[in-house]
């Protein structure tokens, strides 16, 4: 079947393959789904009854950035993971989950961190910039609900660097080699649509620089740390609670 598939598409479209196809299908699909069911923070009242239960936190606010959370498990980790299995049997430590060889690519990140913090400084206070920020306005005066948040954060970041390093960089470097890097950056800087455009275009370097990280160390988690301390510096520097 997949040969008369390969066969057909290569008259179509002479030199694409069927893998890069279904692969860049499903990945569209998955970041509208993930868009319109997950991105938007409309939590379903289940979930939202559900978490208040288990968490014990009563601030709404906090469980529908957890349905986004749980919606980027599902949608932009889980789900691929499993069709690259049942398509082409690779791995999770194919796609980035490995962490032998990131040790010293951590060491950088955590001193591109330290490049960020007094940038993350500079822009906290503009504007467009403290209407979005801190993303949970609740923590604002609560070191108890910041730390939680932060924590409970993670886990969204660790599903958006799988897809879009591990993903998207990894599982379409079979076909396209390096230049994955760019098929993998595009998308990602889209997906800060609603941030501001300060960070949005920013967003395109931030994507190179964490594709050059995760290539050089076949691995997602430098990314996952970088991308977790910066939010997370963002919030705390909009936050008053330290102050």
């Amino acid at each position: 079947m997949r040969a008369r598939v390969e066969s057909l598409l290569d008259r179509l479209f002479p030199g694409m393959g069927w893998r890069p196809l279904y692969l860049t299908a499903a990945a569209t699909w998955l970041m509208v789904l993930y868009h319109h069911h997950g991105g938007q923070y409309e939590a379903p009242s289940w979930f939202l009854e559900g978490s208040q239960a288990l968490l014990g936190e009563q601030v709404e606010a906090l469980h529908q950035h957890l349905w986004s959370h749980a919606s980027a498990i599902v949608l932009l980790m889980i789900a691929p993971l499993i069709l690259c299995w049942v398509g082409e049997r690779w791995t999770p430590i194919d796609l980035g989950f490995g962490i032998r060889n990131a040790g010293p690519e951590l060491l950088v990140v955590l001193g591109l961190w330290a490049v960020m913090v007094p940038l993350v400084w500079l822009v906290h206070d503009l504007p467009a910039f403290e209407r979005v920020y801190p993303r949970l306005s609740e923590a604002e005066n609560s070191l108890e609900l910041y730390l939680l948040f932060e924590g409970l954060y993670l886990f969204k970041w660790i599903a958006w660097e799988f897809f879009f390093r591990g993903f998207m960089l990894f599982a379409f470097q079979k076909d396209f080699f390096h230049r994955s890097v760019l098929i993998s950056t595009i998308p990602f800087t889209l997906m800060h649509y609603g941030k501001p455009e300060l960070e949005m275009a920013s967003a395109m370097i931030a994507g190179l620089v964490l594709c050059f990280i995760a290539l050089r160390s076949r691995s997602i988690w430098p990314g996952v740390l970088l991308h977790w301390l910066v939010a997370s510096t963002m919030d705390f520097m909009a936050s008053s609670f330290w102050r």
